[in-house]
């Protein structure tokens, strides 16, 4: 499983010449597994191997109009940081023209034998679109050529919203991979990709990041991706060390991270659902306080919608609709809830049950809004709108992963199927247009 593993960097301090001896350990991800079994060769080359750079992503930074963040590992063999963007005008980049940033390098906290290597690139131009590649300008080694687009000013704009790929082997990684492929292949004006949490299924575990980022590699050196923290990336920052993204200042990140971004007129506001209190299950107060001051300030400034994404999310037809942390007396849906409708929230994306399901608009009190309706027709398909609802719209889009949850049917969630609009299996992430309002 954990195949062509390079210890260069991590042996070299420790072993001396003559006889060495080297212990290991073998640890159960899964408890309620009883598969444990060791086979582990040590090969000696006589020459190294070329450092490799890898799990590149592209992360909304700062003002998506002029900046990007950029996330990617290697051993530990390159320890700068480097990036070079060049505007693309149609033709093959040239590098030798390109602008240089450089950021910071920390041993991954879960793969002691990489770097994380972390930059962001600045000082952009608008509604362009940049090559850029990734490296160390010192070794000149450099990743595979990739594409980003900063954001507009103001317009129309289409993404792509999925969640929980959680891949704990390799073939449900090129599942995932393949699922996003078809996804920005079928939807190729998507600006930027959102995903709702649960990325991989053990976050601690590097060789699923290595399979699921690593087979969805052409798709993330094209395209941007601004996900929340899942239950199942919970711990020692698996996933802030692979995601590069601006929370706020003296934020924790050992469970995920808490951030947001605008994008034309829309802004999007990630929650962290892996933190906790006594007056929210899921949350700090520190980031409950963060979010109404953040939400406040994107409508002072203009925003036409505002959209959150969080994993554990207080609306679902399934397994979760009922967990303690959801329909606990601080749980998600009676303290959160009702401030989303209270922020002017208009749109909820969750993740951690298996299914797709979306609600009508809900108000403060947890009720269905009855709104006027239109119906529009998009290719061939009778689309309906709800005209200026008050009430927040809460969406899950199915996930990638290759687990499905059927609808729950116990009768203490029976009282709140009238708000339910839909809730079914789909095969595809669901693609979703803003336009001003």
């Amino acid at each position: 499983m954990y195949a062509d593993v390079d210890l260069t960097q991590p042996l070299k301090t420790y072993l001396q010449d003559g006889d060495n001896e080297i212990a290991v350990e073998v640890h159960q991800q899964s408890d309620g597994s009883s598969d444990l079994y060791f086979d582990m060769e040590l090969i000696a080359l006589a020459q190294a191997p070329v450092l490799d750079i890898s799990k590149i992503t592209v992360t909304f930074y700062g003002d998506a109009t002029s900046s990007k963040g950029f996330t990617w590992y290697t051993p530990l063999g390159s320890s700068r940081s480097d990036v070079q963007v060049v505007e693309n005008r149609g033709s093959a980049p040239d590098f030798a023209q390109a602008q240089l940033f450089s950021g910071r390098t920390t041993v991954s906290s879960n793969s002691p034998g990489e770097h994380v290597h972390k930059a962001e690139a600045t000082g952009l131009a608008a509604d362009t679109s940049y090559y850029f590649r990734v490296g160390d300008e010192s070794l000149n080694i450099w990743s595979e050529v990739g594409t980003f687009e900063t954001a507009p000013v103001s317009g129309p704009f289409s993404f792509i919203d999925l969640t929980d790929t959680q891949a704990k082997e390799e073939d449900e990684a090129m599942l995932s991979a393949a699922t996003l492929s078809k996804a920005l292949a079928t939807i190729p004006d998507a600006k930027f990709v959102v995903h709702n949490g649960d990325v991989v299924e053990n976050g601690t575990s590097e060789q699923e990041w290595n399979w699921l980022l690593g087979h969805s590699q052409s798709s993330l050196l094209n395209t941007t991706i601004a996900p929340s923290a899942g239950n199942h990336e919970n711990r020692n920052y698996a996933f802030y060390e692979h995601f590069n993204v601006k929370q706020p200042d003296h934020a924790a990140t050992v469970t995920g991270a808490y951030y947001s971004y605008d994008y034309s007129n829309a802004h999007f506001i990630v929650l962290n659902s892996n933190e906790d209190s006594s007056e929210y299950a899921n949350f700090s107060a520190e980031q409950v306080a963060w979010m109404k001051q953040d939400a406040e300030q994107a409508k002072a400034a203009g925003a036409e919608w505002i959209i959150v994404n969080i994993h554990k999310g207080p609306y679902t037809t399934s397994n979760h609709a009922t967990d303690s942390d959801i329909i606990g007396a601080n749980g998600v849906r009676n303290q959160i809830a009702p401030l989303m409708n209270e922020l002017g929230i208009d749109l909820v994306l969750q993740g951690h049950d298996h299914i797709y399901a979306r609600t009508k608009p809900i108000k403060r009190d947890g009720t269905a809004e009855d709104v006027t309706k239109i119906t529009e027709t998009l290719n061939g398909e009778s689309i309906e709108y709800a005209v200026q609802p008050d009430g927040t719209i809460y969406m899950i889009p199915l996930p990638q992963a290759p687990r499905f949850i059927s609808r729950t049917r116990s009768r203490s969630w029976g009282t709140r199927t009238s708000i339910c609009s839909s809730a079914r299996k789909r095969t595809t992430p669901v693609s979703m247009g803003i336009r001003p309002a």
